[in-house]
């Protein structure tokens, strides 16, 4: 008799379809959330993690650059599969270099035709893409979705980009407001989970942390955190729960970011390297910049005998493991050193600091604490997939969630 009251009690949750719901705020170290979460900085986050499967050595991709790590977890590939090799590249076709961070890139990532044409009309990224995304393995799968201002929405039955009004109150002067950029961000998710509930699998994608620390270095990314960050998370989740008073029982978190970040020790030479790089190379060849990692587009044999400027600290042919789409050579700079950039922080690179991003997981079936495993962005999309119920056979692996058995176990 008691099987049957606790079967009978637990019919309406086993019918409660499941939700998944990513929480991407670029450019924040792991260690600086985890900092700013542990100083009890975070009571909106703590609402969701409190109870979370920490992963301490999580990575992103090579380059670690907004473009190639958000398709990497919007499509759990890294960018040999999914063909995004940075936020810069050279179109040999084209005879033409593609930047998605200038004015006209973003304008066209976002799906602006006014300054690039047709092309923009899905998103640049979108068109780029060579790997199916999450979204549309869901959309194949029955399942509905809402991406919020994310540069990857393809699939997605309920994309929210940024309108040409509101595109207008946070640019001006081809600079970015952040914070209103990330205000309008909270306010749509909010209008899209209030108009017509809640999706199964929604992005909410947060850009401030990292423009701030562009700026003004990690140390501003706190604050930022607790005071922007965190409230508009709040916001959010009143949506949800107005929508699902249940929503903790059913609805998988994972919060994480797209590549760490280095503070600039300042190398005035540094802001003539790419200048002094093309000097050494044949006339026509390109640079395309990402960050710590620099593609070289050979237009003729390299001297015999180059010596690279000290930034550099290894210069290697493309190999197959490498993007299609990258350079002829590849150039890593130096910990620390990038293109240009002689103040703020900055990241691109190989190393840890670049490399390390948070990866958070709460919710139904997912053990709390630490994990050691050394796990990547690419396996995120894998991991709502099984949660959710859909196949995606293109992506990583999914994230191990559940408590690792003891010696002797079965």
């Amino acid at each position: 008799m008691r099987r049957l009251v606790w079967i009978l009690a637990a019919l309406p949750l086993a019918a409660q379809p499941r939700r998944a719901v990513l929480i991407d705020i670029d450019g924040v170290r792991a260690d600086t959330l985890s900092r700013v979460f542990g100083e009890g900085r975070l009571p909106n986050l703590a609402r969701i993690f409190g109870g979370a499967r920490w992963f301490d050595h999580a990575s992103t991709v090579i380059p670690s650059v907004t473009m190639a790590a958000q398709a990497s977890i919007a499509t759990g590939t890294p960018p040999s599969r999914h063909g995004i090799p940075g936020n810069e590249w050279y179109d040999r076709k084209a005879h033409a270099l593609v930047s998605y961070m200038n004015a006209t890139g973003v304008s066209c990532v976002y799906g602006f035709t006014i300054l690039g044409g047709p092309v923009c009309s899905t998103g640049l990224g979108n068109h780029d893409l060579e790997a199916p995304t999450m979204y549309e393995a869901a959309s194949a799968a029955g399942l509905d979705s809402v991406v919020v201002f994310n540069q990857y929405w393809k699939g997605a039955t309920r994309p929210a980009i940024p309108t040409a009004a509101q595109a207008r109150t946070f640019t001006g002067g081809n600079k970015l407001d952040f914070r209103v950029f990330d205000e309008q961000m909270t306010a749509r998710a909010i209008e899209a989970i209030g108009s017509r509930g809640m999706p199964a699998l929604l992005t909410l994608y947060f850009t401030g942390a990292d423009t701030i620390a562009h700026t003004l270095g990690i140390a501003a990314q706190p604050d930022y955190l607790a005071g922007a960050i965190d409230p508009a998370i709040g916001r959010v989740l009143a949506a949800v729960e107005a929508a699902d008073p249940e929503w903790k029982a059913h609805t998988l978190f994972v919060l994480t970011s797209d590549h760490g970040r280095t503070d600039i020790a300042g190398h005035p030479e540094d802001a003539r390297l790419k200048q002094d790089l093309l000097a050494l190379l044949p006339a026509g060849s390109q640079i395309a910049d990402n960050g710590g990692v620099l593609y070289v587009y050979l237009n003729g044999p390299l001297p015999q005998g180059v010596e690279w400027p000290d930034a550099v600290a290894a210069a290697r042919p493309r190999s197959p493991a490498d993007p299609a789409r990258a350079g002829d050579l590849i150039l890593t700079l130096r910990a620390g050193r990038y293109a240009g950039k002689t103040e703020g922080s900055q990241h691109g690179g190989v190393y840890p600091e670049d490399l390390a991003v948070p990866i958070v997981v709460a919710g139904p079936g997912v053990a709390p604490g630490h994990s050691a495993e050394t796990v990547s962005i690419t396996r995120i999309a894998r991991t709502f997939a099984e949660f959710l119920g859909f196949r995606m056979e293109t992506a990583d692996p999914p994230l191990p969630l559940a408590a690792p058995r003891e010696a002797g176990t079965h």
